[in-house]
């Protein structure tokens, strides 16, 4: 009997699942490394296929050769559709040659393509040349893994036009054991040419006239795309029109591969995870499991860049170090400034990469965002500037000069930020450079410098009052 997992376990189910593999992984590594490695083979497939996947991928280099070696190419294909594709690609590096070879022939194409472009020329030429099934795979290694034609699966099922209900039943009967039932749900149909012509569901042929023409059944209206298309906007057109499967075709309309909603899912988590990443300096093919030299060298170049406007920063207020001197309760301030313009200009630039992702920005929807956040940043700047000089007065025995310096120039930051969040990202978008990549740094060296030489400036205009004050 199936087990149904209620809301309220679901998330100590995953926690349990997690547990699981840890420790498996650590079994696996004791049993390895007594030799037991037919005991090792049968405890990790008892595991699910996600969890087997994530347990080879945690093993040390030296024991995932060892397991390798006594795992069958279905299996080790079934993992390697599970990986991401630069862990698939480094389980790989393990595998000789015929190894190899034999499991690239059991792994879907697009996922055998992956693994191809991902490994050395030499390694990936050796496995073409040894692959049985290597006339699937080469065609997609014409694109990238980031557009339509590197996604794609070429395994489907295409009905001819001028068949009848029962023909394309019959046809869809003696070829479906090579397909999974998913792939089978709906199919599309080509003429003569294989130039797509429509689509037509597995329910519409069960339950039409065995004598009717697919033509006339037929969804004319589909949505295609050509296989040199991005990945980005495949997602967004299944997302916005409820597509299950979307055919791509080539430049002359012939029917070439499709896009299932499964592949979309893994592009949508994928983006999502590269701008995360990149706002904060880090490379997407980083892992927590990874090597310590592969984070410090995706890491270490963009806190020397922090680095770089953290000093910036700091020469603008030297610039200011009479004023300082003279009243240094200023100094108190300085991080209350910097620290709400940045965090305030994260959270617009937040939803400005977000929707240049999603492509949802047009000049009339951009300048419409740039009042609206210009508009918050005066309001949010009013009310915290505000409540920080009711603070100053407070803190600092009913200083009101003080506490209007700081409350003004609170508010100030705010628009700057505000301002800052929209126009910084589409500015390097019209530069060419990935907004997600570089805005971070950008919106907080501006929120503080400015934010500094406003309050700075202000506090050296108002300083005799201060200090009198």
């Amino acid at each position: 009997m199936r087990k149904r997992i209620t809301r309220e376990d679901a998330t100590l189910f995953l926690v349990h699942a997690q547990s699981t593999v840890d420790r498996v992984t650590t079994w696996l590594t004791d049993l390895m490394s007594r030799g037991a490695i037919t005991e090792a083979v049968a405890r990790i497939s008892r595991l699910r296929l996600k969890d087997q996947a994530e347990v080879v991928s945690h093993m040390n280099p030296e024991l995932q050769v060892r397991l390798l070696e006594h795992l069958s190419p279905d299996n080790l294909a079934e993992i390697l559709g599970e990986l991401e594709p630069a862990e698939a690609v480094e389980l790989c590096m393990s595998m000789i040659p015929r190894q190899l070879a034999s499991t690239l022939d059991q792994s879907r194409p697009e996922v055998a393509a992956d693994i191809l472009r991902g490994l050395p020329v030499a390694v990936s030429k050796t496995a073409l040349e040894n692959m049985a099934d290597a006339s699937e795979v080469i065609p997609l290694l014409d694109y990238r893994d980031d557009q339509a034609g590197g996604l794609m699966t070429p395994h489907l099922i295409a009905l001819r036009d001028r068949m009848t209900v029962s023909q394309a039943v019959s046809f869809v009967r003696r070829w479906a054991g090579e397909l999974r039932p998913e792939e089978v749900s709906y199919m599309f149909v080509v003429d003569s040419n294989g130039m797509l012509r429509g689509g037509i569901s597995l329910s519409q042929l069960v339950l039409a006239h065995p004598h009717q023409l697919i033509s006339l059944l037929m969804e004319t209206d589909i949505i295609s795309v050509l296989a040199d298309t991005d990945q980005e906007q495949c997602a967004r057109l299944m997302e916005r029109y409820g597509i299950q499967r979307l055919p791509v075709v080539d430049e002359d309309e012939h029917l070439v591969g499709v896009l299932t909603l499964e592949d979309m899912i893994d592009v949508v988590e994928s983006e999502a995870t590269e701008d995360m990443y990149r706002m904060i300096g880090v490379d997407r093919s980083e892992s927590a499991h990874g090597p310590i030299v592969r984070s410090i060298r995706n890491r270490l170049p963009w806190l020397c860049v922090n680095l770089g406007t953290a000093i910036l920063a700091g020469l603008i207020i030297t610039l200011f170090q009479s004023t300082l001197g003279r009243a240094v309760a200023l100094a108190a301030f300085l991080p209350v400034i910097a620290g709400q313009g940045g965090i305030a200009g994260t959270q617009t630039l937040t939803l400005i990469v977000r929707s240049l992702a999603l492509g949802d920005l047009g000049t009339t929807a951009t300048k419409r965002i740039l009042m609206k956040e210009a508009v918050l940043g005066l309001v949010h700047g009013l009310i915290l500037g505000l409540l920080v000089a009711c603070i100053v007065m407070v803190w600092m025995g009913g200083n009101e000069y003080l506490a209007i310096v700081v409350g003004v120039a609170m508010m100030a930051n705010m628009i700057v930020a505000g301002i800052s969040g929209v126009v910084v990202p589409l500015g390097l978008r019209a530069i060419r450079i990935d907004p997600a990549l570089a805005s971070a740094v950008a919106v907080t060296t501006i929120t503080d410098v400015v934010g500094f030489l406003i309050y700075l400036g202000l506090a050296t205009l108002a300083i005799r009052l201060i200090v009198v004050g």
